[in-house]
């Protein structure tokens, strides 16, 4: 595994042999804080002075605190993209279906293996990291400020291989501003543009994990990869985002709605992201030809 102390780690826990344990096997590779509590480790993320890169949260199942500091983290603007890996028993899978509920990347079952949490928590680093030269390498939409069309091609692929390997669903939502031709003809491609820049942070901030991502694919479109969702969650996140846009107040202009078009699949080596592509754009297309502002899937 590769070494890298400029990644830092925040290890929180309310159990001090945890804790340990974490210790013992990440900090030879990265920069680790620790926390015993939802308060102390809340501290850590105002500092000023330190970057936390990923935080790794083992608390008692269901406990107050851990709802509470999971909630707070994937609330707050200043906090809601740095990943979260929870930890818990392998025999509890309602424990990992409600913190992937809450917007965790990752989930780690106990008893822990060094070799599996090596192996996951350098995922996320890679991540962050195709996160940052997103910046670096000029793949942002210049209006919007999100990623573009290219920086999606190259991330579909990255999570279709993905998705082939380890036999996961991947969903994609295809969204399109309803009646946007008419919308910039009554109030000015200047306002059009308003929206569209509204519009494109609105769906950045109902986003729930680092691995989720949205892409300007063009024009009034954009494009929105789940890893790892299937396809009634993607519907439940699409629905969440299409109710939030409906609410969006923009000064001086109407409430504007969209249309959603969710696929979903298990990658094999007997599909392709074209066909992918189609079933998304098909139940866009559905969605846009009874009535608009909805979600609608392909079946």
């Amino acid at each position: 595994m590769e070494l890298d102390k400029n990644f830092t780690i925040l290890a929180v826990s309310d159990n001090y042999a945890s804790l340990d344990i974490l210790n013992s096997i990440l900090s030879p590779y990265y920069s680790i804080k620790m926390a015993a509590s939802g308060e102390e480790a809340s501290d850590w993320l105002k500092k000023e002075d330190v970057e936390i890169n990923l935080i790794v949260l083992d608390f008692m199942s269901y406990s107050k605190d851990c709802h509470e500091f999971l909630t707070s983290v994937k609330s707050a603007e200043e906090t809601m993209r740095i990943p979260v890996v929870l930890i818990g028993d392998s025999n509890n899978p309602e424990y990992e279906e409600y913190g992937f509920s809450l917007g965790i990347a990752d989930y780690i079952s106990k008893p822990l293996r060094s070799s599996i949490v090596k192996v996951r928590i350098n995922n996320q680093r890679l991540f962050v990291k195709q996160i940052k030269a997103i910046e670096e390498l000029g793949l942002l939409d210049p209006l919007t400020g999100i990623p573009n069309r290219r920086d999606f091609n190259n991330r579909i692929h990255l999570e279709w291989l993905r998705s082939v390997r380890d036999k996961t669903n991947l969903s994609l939502a295809v969204t399109d501003i309803d009646h946007f031709k008419a919308y910039n003809d009554e109030y000015g491609h200047t306002q059009g543009d308003v929206l569209l820049r509204s519009l494109a942070k609105q769906i950045v901030s109902m986003l729930k994990r680092p691995a989720d991502y949205v892409a300007r694919w063009g024009g009034e479109e954009f494009v929105i990869m789940l890893p790892n969702t299937k396809l009634r969650g993607a519907m439940m996140h699409a629905e969440d985002i299409r109710k939030s846009i409906q609410k969006m107040v923009i000064p001086g202009l109407p409430a504007a709605t969209v249309s959603i078009g969710v696929a979903s699949i298990i990658p094999s080596i007997d599909t392709s992201l074209e066909e992918f592509f189609n079933l998304a754009d098909k139940a866009l297309y559905k969605a846009k030809n009874t009535g608009r502002n909805k979600v609608c899937s392909f079946v």
